[in-house]
């Protein structure tokens, strides 16, 4: 989390400050303040909803979240541990005032583990913060209050106005510095000793009206008995719209952009991606985000309609293009099928679109965390972790398959003595929990995901040209057929089991739930993309090369003894047999050609050797 402010020095209000700006009444109005928030000035405090999460932002600082709920506390200890970008205010950590430089978590308070009288309130610590140089502009932060009293929304306003402060009129600052500097007062000490903040009695007084129009509805909330069920974030973004008409005029906000911020991401330490709204174009915008963002953003995406965005890439020096993104964007879109070239993601290195035809199905928090995982693009060691969980899942639907196996006796289980082929054949019982555990598996790793494990119609034509090297894969020793359905003569079952359903399951455990589950993490080939042998398609064939070694290679159609040109057979047979339908499987994005070679890989292996 991270945030910004210029850094500013402290400037004091002594007695030869200059005479007041000619044009204060017409700005401040202090002595003339309407009940009602002027409709020139932009509501620039929304509220984002996500869950049952509900946050507070300026549409100036979308780094900044405010969360406000009664009886919001935290411990001292826990205060101390959270994350970097935090900030409490008034009394939500139970603990003394701190400022944690090192991981940028501050508590602004005067209840606990201070003299109070001696210590300013939360709104001068936040005004002397902003002053002293705190960069709120830097990252995300998150700011946490249990009660919006006016004390509160002081701290917050500064907080969230922190970069049109530094930019105010001298007289509008000093205006600013006397309401924070009364408010602390009253708030710290009370009403009877106002005078403590030395302001002249005239100014005082109007400053007196101010706090009197500010806190209006706090106080008819509290004489109705409600305040305590009342939706405080609403209250606040009404409150702080009342104190910008005080310090601002229509002609502050003429360059005004309504930039509404969607999704945002760190993809580096230095670099965002964001997902914005507004109403212009990407080129006009730009200008608009380099102010808002300074130079963080990395890849903005521009929200045009429903499902339409533009995408650009800020900083052309980052360690990626855009390709890297339209890579990832079109492997989890479910509206990309690759039926048309046009309808996807792509455009040019710098910039780019979502699918034409359709639209994207994605939302905005899909869209950034697509472009954080093609920025960083899984190690060694985190290839290697995804494998070892791809492995003991197929694994242990293997291991429990091969137990069914062993213990196969539906005769004797039913009482059903005149049971035949292929119900009595343990390999049927193998193949039969194989399809029901990697089914299971995959309606929970697949759900709502299914296009990225293979479970399309098959795009374009260049896969056929893999179905020579599978023939070739299944002939020298990589595909099985059960010997006791051989031996039984009948073809109607052989052609059942044997030539359809054990290739149809093994394809779907490796090519479809193992392979889907490496490619989350990994780069594949796409119906359009250049040729390459991806992590997936690799992974996927060694872990059918071990279930070949472990289980097929005791039911050999020949039946020889165990030497070692066998396994090297097995081996390279399957090995072949793994790499070529996984290239089909990723250049048709379809499980079901890779299910269509195994298929006529294992018939051509059998009638070579019934002609032999």
């Amino acid at each position: 989390m991270s945030a910004p402010a210029d850094k500013k020095h402290v400037r004091r209000l002594n007695s030869d400050a200059p005479a007041p700006d000619p044009r204060l009444n017409q700005t401040i109005s202090l002595d003339k303040v309407q009940p009602a928030i002027s409709p020139n000035l932009p509501e620039r405090y929304i509220i984002k909803t996500s869950g049952d999460d509900r946050v507070l932002t300026c549409l100036e600082a979308p780094n900044l979240n405010v969360h406000i709920e009664n009886g919001l506390s935290f411990s001292g200890s826990v205060a101390k541990k959270s994350p970097s970008g935090t900030i409490f205010l008034d009394g939500v950590a139970q603990c003394e005032p701190f400022m944690d430089h090192e991981r940028k978590v501050y508590n602004l308070d005067h209840h606990e583990g201070c003299v109070r009288a001696f210590t300013l309130s939360t709104c001068e610590q936040a005004l002397v913060m902003y002053m002293k140089g705190l960069d709120l502009q830097g990252r995300e932060w998150n700011v946490f209050a249990n009660e919006p009293d006016l004390d509160t929304l002081m701290a917050i306003w500064i907080i969230l106005n922190h970069a049109r402060i530094g930019s105010q009129e001298a007289t509008q600052r000093r205006i600013l510095f006397a309401l924070v500097r009364y408010e602390g007062v009253i708030d710290a000490l009370g009403l009877e000793l106002k005078e403590l903040s030395a302001l002249p009695p005239e100014l005082m007084r109007k400053i007196q009206r101010v706090v009197d129009h500010l806190r209006s509805e706090e106080l008819a909330i509290k004489k109705e008995g409600a305040w305590d069920k009342s939706d405080y974030l609403s209250y606040t973004a009404r409150t702080l719209h009342k104190i910008d008409q005080i310090f601002y005029k229509p002609s502050d906000f003429a360059d005004y952009q309504g930039i509404d911020e969607l999704a945002r991401i760190d993809l580096t330490d230095q670099r965002i991606c964001a997902v914005v709204e507004a109403d212009m174009g990407i080129y006009e915008i730009e200008p608009h985000l380099n102010k808002l963002y300074s130079n963080r953003l990395g890849v903005v995406f521009l929200k045009k309609g429903a499902a339409s965005y533009t995408v650009r890439q800020m900083d052309l020096f980052m360690p990626l293009t855009l390709d890297d993104v339209y890579d990832r964007l079109n492997f989890v879109d479910p509206a990309v099928r690759c039926r048309t070239h046009s309808n996807k993601w792509g455009g040019a290195a710098d910039i780019g679109g979502s699918p034409r035809a359709s639209g994207t199905a994605l939302t905005p928090l899909d869209l950034v965390q697509a472009c954080r995982d093609a920025v960083r693009k899984p190690d060694w060691v985190k290839k290697a972790y995804r494998f070892a969980v791809t492995a003991a899942l197929v694994g242990f639907i293997t291991l429990i398959a091969h137990i069914v196996r062993l213990i196969w006796a539906p005769a004797q289980w039913f009482g059903m003595e005149n049971l035949q082929l292929p119900w009595i054949s343990p390999d049927f019982g193998f193949i039969l929990a194989l399809l029901i555990g990697l089914t299971i598996s995959l309606l929970f790793v697949a759900h709502g995901r299914s296009w990225q494990y293979g479970w399309n119609l098959p795009i374009g034509k260049q896969w056929w040209l893999l179905l020579p090297a599978a023939l070739a894969g299944g002939i020298i020793g990589g595909s099985w057929i059960s010997n006791d359905l051989i031996a039984s003569g009948d073809w109607v079952v052989l052609g059942a089991v044997g030539l359809v359903l054990s290739p149809l399951t093994l394809e779907l455990l490796f090519r479809s739930l193992a392979h889907g589950l490496m490619a989350q993490d990994n780069r594949i080939q796409r119906c359009d993309s250049r040729w390459f042998l991806s992590w997936p398609i690799f992974g996927s064939a060694i872990l059918y090369v071990a279930f070949a070694l472990t289980f097929l290679f005791c039911c050999r159609l020949d039946m020889r003894p165990i030497a070692l040109g066998d396994v090297a057979l097995t081996t390279a047979g399957a090995l072949l047999l793994g790499i070529s339908t996984g290239f089909a499987r990723e250049r048709s994005q379809s499980v079901w050609p890779a299910v269509f070679f195994h298929i006529l890989a294992v018939t051509t292996q059998l009638l070579i050797i019934q002609l032999a």
